[in-house]
């Protein structure tokens, strides 16, 4: 079957909604630390949709509360803004991409994927000296490109996954067969759409491709995370093929086997309660 028009794919990010403007605020202050939590309920509050989702998360047995919150000022109290961060990020794109009996994939495998590449990216930025914050969101957010073409197109994804199979071939390589793109160039375009920050468009572009030189570091760290995730199957798929970490990242990333194995296990120890929040 012949591959879908490209602009036909792109097209359709211009008919998803955009991200709250206190989602876009958070993730542009990915290394500020010193950011006014009080404003961030008041915006969470105007959103009565992110509120609702932002609550149910931050009463998951992830962050054990010891009583329920009940407003966003409460939730921004007692998470503090690295939680809080992470939180309303998972939240407003679950609301905006939403996973639905029709997708051609599923809530849970996806977001265990993101939740352990995230965790996996956060360990090998502690490990090199980058902020593993910083690293945890780009990995949260590296795969937005699947969801855009499981939501929006879900029948050829379903091709797509099936040729991926079926036939032993890279998922990336599946997704240009039946979509004429693949998630790493659809997730691009949907994070100029959502304004999100360079180094996180960066590291959804090319977080496949990491043979450039001008490439900023974080791209290295959620490609390496990608496939320790993918390794350690995260997502429950059960799948032998995963893709490999690149000559090039190992080489910018300096990590040994050991380094990398420790990143694996830790990421391991916390996956269970991090997924507790998708229950």
């Amino acid at each position: 079957m012949t591959p879908l028009p490209p602009e036909q794919v792109l097209a359709a990010i211009d008919t998803i909604p955009s991200l709250p403007a206190v989602v876009t605020e958070l993730l542009l202050q990915l290394d500020d630390d010193d950011v006014d939590l009080a404003r961030v309920g008041r915006k969470i509050a105007a959103d009565p949709a992110l509120t609702a989702r932002v609550l149910r998360l931050a009463n998951s047995s992830f962050y054990g509360l010891q009583r329920q919150v009940a407003t966003p000022d409460e939730a921004v109290a007692v998470l503090g803004l690295h939680n809080l961060r992470r939180l309303v990020a998972t939240a407003a794109i679950m609301g905006k991409l939403p996973i639905g009996p029709d997708s051609a994939i599923a809530f849970e495998p996806y977001w265990r994927h993101a939740i352990g590449t995230a965790l996996c990216a956060k360990g090998i930025a502690a490990q090199i000296g980058r902020n593993p914050e910083s690293a945890y969101v780009a990995g949260l957010l590296h795969d937005i490109g699947r969801l855009v073409l499981a939501t929006r197109f879900g029948d050829r994804y379903k091709r797509a996954l099936q040729r991926h199979r079926a036939d032993d071939m890279q998922m990336v390589e599946a997704e240009k067969a039946e979509l004429g793109l693949d998630h790493a160039m659809v997730g691009a375009a949907m994070a100029r759409h959502w304004n999100f920050p360079e180094p996180i468009r960066q590291v959804i572009a090319r977080h496949h491709d990491t043979d450039r030189p001008a490439l900023d570091t974080m791209v290295m760290v959620v490609h390496a995370a990608d496939s320790l995730a993918h390794a350690l199957d995260f997502e429950g798929a059960g799948n032998a093929l995963v893709p490999p970490i690149q000559q090039h990242a190992r080489d910018r990333l300096e990590l040994h086997e050991e380094q990398l194995r420790a990143v694996a296990d830790h990421a391991d120890q916390e996956f269970a309660l991090a997924c507790s929040m998708l229950q």
